[in-house]
Order: C-alpha cells, then sequence, then structure tokens
C-alpha cells in the first residue's frame, strides 16, 4: 500500500510540474513593437529604390524608400522607421521588393527568419542590454543590401553600430527578378537620380575622409547560428 502510495504520489507531482512549465513557456513575453525598430541600408553595386517590405504576411514595415551608394554607415542603417507596439516581432519570414538600377528590374527575396524562439529571446534580451538596464532596449532590424543581389537581415544595438559585439546577422537571401513591367522609373537619369558605381564612388569618398564610421565589415552570425555561416571580412 505504502508503494503504491508513493508512486501516485510521484505521478501527481510530475503532473503538477508539467503544467506549472507548461504554464510557464505559455506566459513568455512576446516581443512586439515595443522592442525593436527597423532601417534598411545599400552596400550593393548600384543605387536601387526598396518598394516594399513584409513580415510574415502579416504586416509592411515603412523601412522602405530611396537608396543611393551606402557611405560611412555601412554597418547600420538609414532612417529608423519604428512599428506599432501591436506589430509581433518577425516569426517566419520578411518579404521584399525593391526595384534595382542595376539589372533595370524589380526583384524580390522572401528571407526565412531564425526560430522565432530566438528571435524573441534576442530582442527581449539583447547582448548589449546592460544588466541593470530595467527599460525596453529598441534594438534595430537593419535590411542591408549586398553584392550580387544578396540581402543580410542584421540586428544591431543602434543604427550606428561601432564594434562586432554591437551588430550580428539572422538570415540572409538573394534576390531574383520579377518579370514585371516597371514604368515608376522611367524617367530617372543617370548621376542625378541614380548611380551605378558604387564602388568608384565609395573609394572617391574615402579619398576624401568621409569615412567616419568603422570601414570594416561586420559580419559575424548570431549565437546560436551554424559557425560555418560565419565568413570572413569583406
Amino acid at each position: 500500500m505504502l508503494r503504491k502510495y508513493s508512486i501516485n504520489n510521484v505521478l501527481i507531482l510530475s503532473l503538477v510540474l508539467l503544467s506549472i512549465l507548461t504554464s510557464c513557456k505559455g506566459d513568455q513575453e512576446q516581443a512586439d513593437g515595443r522592442y525593436f525598430d527597423f532601417a534598411s541600408n545599400n552596400n550593393s553595386e548600384a543605387s536601387l529604390e526598396l518598394e516594399e517590405v513584409v513580415v510574415d504576411g502579416k504586416w509592411h514595415s515603412n523601412a522602405t524608400g530611396t537608396h543611393g551608394c551606402g557611405t560611412s554607415n555601412i554597418n547600420g542603417g538609414g532612417g529608423i522607421s519604428s512599428p506599432p507596439y501591436s506589430a509581433i516581432a518577425p516569426q517566419e519570414s520578411i518579404d521584399l521588393v525593391w526595384y534595382s538600377w542595376r539589372e533595370k528590374a524589380r526583384m524580390k527575396a522572401s528571407i526565412k527568419m531564425p526560430d522565432s524562439e530566438i528571435i524573441n529571446e534576442l530582442l527581449i534580451n539583447p547582448p548589449w542590454k546592460k544588466v541593470y538596464e530595467k527599460k525596453l532596449h529598441r534594438s534595430k532590424i537593419i535590411i542591408d543590401f549586398r553584392p550580387d543581389h544578396k540581402v543580410w537581415i542584421k540586428l544591431a544595438k543602434s543604427a550606428y553600430p561601432e564594434s562586432q559585439s554591437e551588430v550580428m546577422i539572422l538570415a540572409e537571401g538573394t534576390g531574383v527578378k520579377t518579370n514585371d513591367v516597371v514604368e515608376d522609373y522611367k524617367y530617372y537619369e543617370e548621376d542625378e537620380d541614380y548611380i551605378l558605381d558604387c564602388n568608384a564612388r565609395r573609394e572617391r569618398l574615402r579619398a576624401l575622409g568621409y569615412y567616419t564610421a568603422p570601414m570594416k565589415t561586420f559580419n559575424k552570425w548570431y549565437p546560436e547560428a551554424d559557425k560555418n555561416k560565419e565568413i570572413k571580412s569583406e
């Protein structure tokens, strides 16, 4: 009888603990628009027009607009777009549509994000948040256009990260041409409205001493990522 009573107690205790753990997991704080802003930057070969940013197919970010050739802020983003507090952080994907002056064509990319629990934890407890800091930290999700139509989605302490410890790559994708007939930019003129050789322009600016931010590309992935994803500096 004592043995049966002990086993029953163990089963009951196990069920109670499981219930508590399940409840706690369900009560985990959800990273929403209070925890992040969006920004975008162009470090590709030519000017581009970012036309659309869609998060999980549910809401649009305003981090769009014309992007000339990225200059001093090669690791950060441009203007900041703050989502409404009700916006849920990216859970699955970020879909982008942009016009590439290099290709004279509209491009699109669907970029798969890391596991939602990873994103949630990085936003709520980012590595750059100080232990004693009680207020929410608004990190920056940066859309960074790279050469050959590659796109990095990065998370940074601010729009102007100063070291590798203040920014990380979350995901990457590659744009593909659409079959859209684009008339929106037919009256734009080279050098006046867009630039086709960003590399040459950057070199001229470097020679003139325009670069004030770190010139080394910060390209480490988030801590839980496959270490093979960490690539050499460009």
